[in-house]
């Protein structure tokens, strides 16, 4: 069985460890993914680990909060987030941590539990090193 989807990471064999892991190269991918997982055993629906960043949308040209997301996985291409929020596919908002805000756009959604989702999301950027900037915070938020 293939371990490449992000919602299948309680059934990985991989023990609880204090880093954080790169997962295993997926050659549908263009770019390397980074886990912000710390224990991939656990179900997404309880998953506790991660980085928590703020989401917003523009309505009528103005930038408004829509809530929270909880990034489990990253890459220089897009992003893996779980929350609660009524996105679906070919929805934008922005992703905002510290003073960087990326636009992104939904990609693919999977149901954990109720409402809550997990949400793969690709980046849409005017310059490289919005999407870099935000990495970078990530990373050092998430000592990754």
């Amino acid at each position: 069985m293939n371990l490449y989807e992000e919602f299948v990471h309680s059934e990985d064999d991989v023990e609880a460890t204090p880093e954080y892991q790169i997962i295993e190269f997926d050659n549908r991918r263009t770019h390397q993914r980074f886990s912000l997982r710390r224990n991939k055993r656990a179900p997404l629906a309880f998953a506790c680990d991660g980085l928590t960043v703020n989401l917003s949308t523009t309505r009528w040209f103005v930038i408004t909060p829509m809530g929270t997301a909880n990034i489990k996985d990253i890459s220089i291409s897009g992003i893996g987030i779980l929350c609660n929020e009524p996105l679906s596919i070919g929805m934008r908002f922005y992703i905002e941590l510290e003073q960087t805000r990326v636009l992104c756009e939904v990609t693919r959604e999977h149901t954990i539990k109720g409402r809550l989702k997990f949400l793969g999301a690709r980046w849409i950027y005017r310059d490289k090193d919005e999407v870099q900037n935000l990495i970078d915070a990530i990373r050092l938020r998430a000592k990754i």
